[in-house]
């Protein structure tokens, strides 16, 4: 095995490595922060001032880091406040239609003539009218 196949090895791994590093990165939203440290360590003028304004170099780093971990909590209580949302809902709608129901059995309709549609309305099977009338201010539509 010559010279240049050793290079073009060493060239394939290391693209592979970069590309599989990328990936990961815009994955965790780090490809910023991956940039930087890539040109800063291997860029010759970005390196030469890195080395003489080290510790500044290592302070645009770890805050490129601190706003990608600021994005990942912002999205996380996004996450989580949608979540919350959406349970609220789905016990508003199932108290609606379980209200809809009694409601049903009070006017004298049997809950096996009735559907409930996707939407929380309570409908009679036979008819497919709504078992309660959908008000407007006080007024029947």
């Amino acid at each position: 095995m010559g010279l240049a196949a050793v290079i073009y090895i060493g060239i394939t791994i290391f693209t592979l490595v970069l590309s599989f590093a990328f990936k990961v990165a815009g994955k965790l939203r780090l490809s910023i922060p991956l940039i930087y440290f890539l040109v800063v360590g291997f860029f010759p003028p970005a390196n030469k001032w890195a080395g003489e304004n080290e510790t500044l170099a290592f302070i645009v780093l770890y805050a490129l880091i601190g706003l990608v971990v600021l994005s990942w909590i912002y999205s996380l209580v996004k996450t989580v406040r949608q979540k919350h949302r959406e349970r609220q809902y789905d016990k508003a709608l199932e108290s609606d239609v379980f209200w809809q129901i009694d409601r049903a059995r009070e006017l004298g309709i049997e809950v096996d003539r009735i559907t409930v549609r996707d939407d929380g309305t309570v409908l009679h099977s036979e008819t497919g009218e709504p078992i309660l009338p959908i008000q407007n201010h006080g007024r029947p539509l």
